[in-house]
């Protein structure tokens, strides 16, 4: 009986490392698009201001 309260709890220790690394990776994630997309308009402005 204890081995089956053993798996269940490495199953539950497992389901919440891949949802810990699951919302870490989609803060990742949109955090380097917020900042890459920061990035090209900025780009933009700055080639914008050296044509005039």
């Amino acid at each position: 009986m204890a081995i089956g309260f053993a798996g269940a709890h490495l199953l539950i220790i497992l389901f919440i490392w891949l949802v810990t690394i699951a919302a870490v990776g989609a803060a990742l994630y949109f955090v380097v698009r917020l900042a890459v997309l920061h990035a090209m308009k900025a780009h933009t402005r700055w080639v914008d201001q050296g044509k005039r």
